[in-house]
């Protein structure tokens, strides 16, 4: 990738970074609203989001039923572009354990020094799906960022693999890693465990477990799954603000978790919708939260998971974590894919 121009526009990113304000909300939570790029009015979608989102409605609605998790997969990656990132390499080494392996990609940036931090970033997909074809540029641009060394489990997915098989294979990740860190060149007292979705539910579940938290320094979690119950009383179509000419649109975006989270119990617990609610899954749901390091949370306007991420960033600050609370405005899920 040496040679691969940036197609994404750099002056988005400085809109992002400079126009972040700080609010309360009502329930206390401390958040920080960041704005859409291309877009000035407050309660829009992203330009380009809308676009997608109105272009799946004039074709008609998507078929009935349960998820069809052989097209899902087989679906062409959404196109990621080349922010930074050209500058790092890549090797996919396998994590050997019990009777099978798990490939791991590791990014190490080429301004890499000896004692670096380094990162396990845990892919979202519904616990179902989810390649390394998605987040390359993402975790190449992390590592050229901040000259870590990035790894990318290829954690076992459902239905073929049952909870808890893909957080069984996460917490291993992160063993592994401070198992090789001399060989990685990465300080294992400095590690950064960060997902998006469902990512962000494993990610939760790796701190839960306690192995080495003590050498998690961050946790980042990009519009994770912690609540993987029924749709909670207090949710209502009225927590997202939109303007009039783009309600369908946006309400699409949020239907479309939503909605995907009927299928999660079937195709993730085996059918076991109180197993969704263990702690593992749904982290909200934690007697003790108190021993997360620094975290991160990161919300989209328009996503169904919105409300849930926000309480546990307010369980967070309530239980004397240091956690930061940032809600992309105009975004939905997955937002990290399409801008990384």
């Amino acid at each position: 990738m040496g040679t691969e121009e940036r197609k994404y526009p750099t002056s988005e990113l400085e809109v992002l970074e400079r126009g972040a304000r700080e609010v309360i909300e009502p329930n206390g939570l401390k958040l920080l609203l960041k704005p859409v790029p291309g877009d000035e009015r407050e309660h829009v979608l992203d330009p380009r989001v809308y676009a997608r989102a109105h272009a799946k409605l004039a074709a008609g609605p998507a078929p009935a039923g349960p998820v069809d998790v052989i097209a899902w997969r087989s679906a062409p990656n959404k196109e990621t572009h080349v922010v930074r990132g050209v500058g790092v390499a890549k090797k996919t080494v396998v994590m050997n354990f019990g009777d099978r392996g798990i490939p791991l990609h590791v990014f190490t940036p080429e301004s890499h020094e000896s004692g670096s931090a380094a990162l396990v970033f845990i892919h979202g997909g519904g616990f179902m799906v989810g390649n390394i074809g998605q987040y390359e540029n993402c975790l190449r641009d992390i590592a050229e960022r901040t000259g870590c060394v990035a790894v990318y489990p290829e954690y076992r997915l459902s239905p073929e693999t049952m909870f808890p098989g893909g957080v069984e294979d996460c917490v291993k990740t992160l063993g592994w890693l401070v198992e090789h860190a001399d060989e990685l060149g990465v300080d294992a007292t400095r590690i950064a465990v960060a997902g998006d979705s469902a990512g962000g539910s494993l990610t939760n579940a790796v701190v839960l477990d306690g192995s080495h938290v003590d050498r998690i320094k961050l946790v980042a979690e990009l519009y994770p799954l912690v609540d993987g119950g029924p749709v909670p009383e207090e949710w209502s179509y009225d927590l997202y603000e939109i303007v009039n000419d783009q309600r369908i649109e946006a309400l699409s975006r949020v239907d479309r978790i939503r909605n995907a989270n009927d299928d999660l119990p079937l195709m993730y617990t085996n059918g076991n919708a109180e197993e969704m609610l263990d702690p593992r899954v749904s982290a909200l749901f934690a007697e003790d939260v108190s021993a997360f390091p620094r975290t991160v949370i990161i919300s989209s306007e328009y996503d169904y998971l919105r409300y849930q991420d926000e309480l546990f960033a307010k369980r967070l600050q309530d239980a004397g974590v240091d956690v930061t609370a940032i809600r992309y405005r105009a975004a939905t899920t997955a937002s990290s894919r399409c801008t990384a």
